[in-house]
């Protein structure tokens, strides 16, 4: 497990050095890992711009967070835990409310197992490129 992780980020940190002009342009209008979980799990409520205005919005019994300006509503820091452990299901999430929103960490351990891969890495790595993606939508 160790040799791939050192694959991993010798890949990350080496790609990026061998892309032509080209291929930047391309890989900048490719959306990432982050932002296609986002799409793909989060978008549905929380819309695809992150404003709460999801096409299921309206059937849930809270109203899901604008995460737009969770940078914002908490004096111009990003609360980088509390939002991971809304996502991963930790029991502390009282800031969510109740647990009307799917517990993402579950599912992805879960999932980490169609490819054969360490649950706690997968997961990880999975919740921390949506934070990544979420970071990137903070207003100023």
């Amino acid at each position: 497990m160790k040799i791939c992780m050192r694959i991993l980020v010798a890949i990350m940190v080496f790609y990026p050095l061998v892309l032509t002009a080209e291929d930047k342009a391309s890989a900048e209008d490719t959306p990432g890992l982050g932002e296609m979980e986002f799409q793909n799990s989060c978008a549905v409520c929380h819309g695809a711009q992150g404003k709460g205005d999801g096409v299921m919005a309206d059937s849930r019994q809270k109203k899901p967070s604008d995460l737009t300006v969770l940078t914002k509503n908490n004096h111009g820091h990003f609360p980088f835990t509390e939002v991971y452990r809304v996502i991963d299901g930790s029991p502390r999430v009282g800031v969510h409310g109740t647990r009307e929103m799917p517990v993402w960490g579950d599912r992805y351990r879960n999932e980490a197992g169609q490819y054969d891969a360490d649950a706690y890495t997968y997961s990880r790595g999975l919740m921390l490129e949506l934070l990544m993606y979420i970071m990137s939508l903070q207003e100023e």
